[in-house]
């Protein structure tokens, strides 16, 4: 349902800053805007989209409570699609509280997370997945992950989806009137030029979900865990990473007990660089724990990092556990570290998953370039990043989304190759545009709406 009732909200961040805006949208926003606000040239008519200047007063006492610049935009021509007031007032949360307050006693109510997007897809000024696009693109933390996110707000997504949709179409045409007219001479594309159109459809639609991998690490960060032995470096690896001191560093084995995550950039990919537990031989309960989780990040990560200490000899016993530890790995760099300090170690553990090897020292620095260029080749084999021109996957609504219609146009091809009844045919095509449509937003449920829209922050 589309809401009848008008909401306000701080539009900005809490805290002290030059301006902040409060945003108003619905029915009553004008009518709210007259009676709160005194423009400096007496007798002005608001034009639209036009900043006006005054102050924001109470209705009653005719107190002013702060100077602003106001905004309006009369619906449809809004964000929101309803009519909309943008009040830009001093960045102090005292200023912006008092305007809040004072539109809400004027009638209007507080805004719900994300509900000015949410009433901006409800009134067809953005489809679902281009809602989406707008919390990405407040949240995202590289450039990279930026322009992604900016792309698909702009509607690249949409579009794609929207062109097969389109060719979903005419074949399904052609099938129905097949279906429904089989005495009539349809001028129609053979059984073996239906089936050629629907695989190259599913092909297309296949390279599109072979983007997923990386557009997932674009908008979540690529997740990196570093594992290995107790006092091989891992804490003092991550220091080096981040370019300050944020995990603690001692020569006490085991000083590291529980998970340490911190973001960063690294040759422009967002990363979640994660400090695990120490793995070795103990009996002791809280170190257990800790290498619980050291192991259930292991499975987590993109990529793993092994560090190991150049100066210490391995048991053979600490060996097997390493490589047992680490064998759930997709990808692993294996980091020979303390290259500073007489070497001792040669180990290079039997695992699956392809290894590269670089040699640091996190105190001298040397290899820590290597290091993040080994990262980057475990993740793409020395490939650099995807241009502006692709079109990425990002999230796993729109990916389990693309699965279904992948499926259902396999399905469809299969049927065709074996001769199917054609109404069997018919069935799996809408199958597939349907689940195309439910990406862009049809047939949205309010529980879904309610999860897409409780990420976003309160005035956006």
């Amino acid at each position: 349902m589309i809401p009848q009732d008008t909401i306000v909200a701080t539009a900005t961040p809490p805290g002290e800053s030059a301006i902040g805006v409060v945003r108003l949208s619905g029915p009553d926003s004008f009518s709210i805007l007259k009676r709160i606000f005194v423009c400096s040239n007496a007798g002005e008519d608001l034009e639209p989209r036009h900043a006006h200047h005054g102050w924001i007063r109470h209705p009653e006492t005719q107190r002013r409570i702060d100077e602003v610049l106001i905004v309006p935009f009369p619906a449809p021509d809004s964000y929101t699609g309803e009519d909309v007031v943008e009040i830009s007032a001093h960045g102090s949360m005292a200023a912006l509280r008092a305007i809040t307050e004072v539109a809400l006693r004027q009638g209007a109510r507080m805004a719900e997370p994300g509900e000015f997007t949410r009433r901006a897809f409800l009134n067809g000024k953005l489809s679902l997945d281009e809602a989406e696009a707008v919390i990405d693109v407040i949240n995202s933390h590289s450039e990279a992950g930026l322009r992604v996110a900016s792309e698909h707000l702009s509607g690249s997504l949409s579009r794609k989806i929207e062109e097969m949709r389109q060719a979903l179409t005419l074949l399904m045409a052609h099938v129905e009137a097949t279906l429904d007219f089989p005495e009539d001479e349809i001028d129609a594309m053979s059984s073996s030029g239906l089936c050629g159109s629907v695989a190259a459809l599913r092909l297309e639609l296949g390279q599109l979900l072979s983007t997923y991998e990386h557009g997932r690490i674009l908008r979540e960060g690529l997740r990196v865990a570093l594992v290995g032995p107790p006092n091989a470096g891992k804490s003092s690896l991550l220091n080096a990473l981040l370019r300050y001191e944020r995990a603690l560093v001692t020569p006490i084995p085991g000083t590291t007990r529980d998970t340490v995550e911190e973001p960063l950039i690294l040759r422009g990919l967002p990363v979640r660089a994660i400090d695990t537990a120490g793995l070795r031989l103990t009996e002791d309960p809280i170190e257990l724990l800790g290498m619980d989780r050291s192991r259930k990040m292991v499975a987590e990560a993109d990529i793993v990092v092994l560090v190991l200490d150049l100066s210490e000899a391995l048991e053979e016993s600490l060996r097997e556990l390493i490589e047992r530890e680490t064998s759930t790995a997709r990808r692993l760099v294996l980091c020979y570290n303390k290259a500073d300090l007489p070497r001792q170690l040669l180990f290079a553990p039997r695992v699956s998953s392809p290894v590269i090897t670089v040699t640091t020292s996190a105190i001298t620095g040397e290899g820590i370039a290597d290091l993040e260029q080994a990262i980057c080749d475990a993740l793409y084999g020395g490939e650099p990043a995807v241009g502006d021109e692709n079109l990425l996957v990002t999230r796993f609504r729109h990916k389990e989304l693309l699965d279904k219609a992948a499926e259902a146009m396999t399905r469809a091809v299969e049927a065709m190759s074996l001769s199917i009844p054609l109404d069997c045919i018919a069935i799996d095509l809408r199958e597939a545009y349907a689940a195309l449509g439910r990406i862009m937003g049809q047939d949205a449920t309010e529980d879904l709406l309610d999860k897409i829209f409780s990420e976003f922050c309160i005035g956006k």
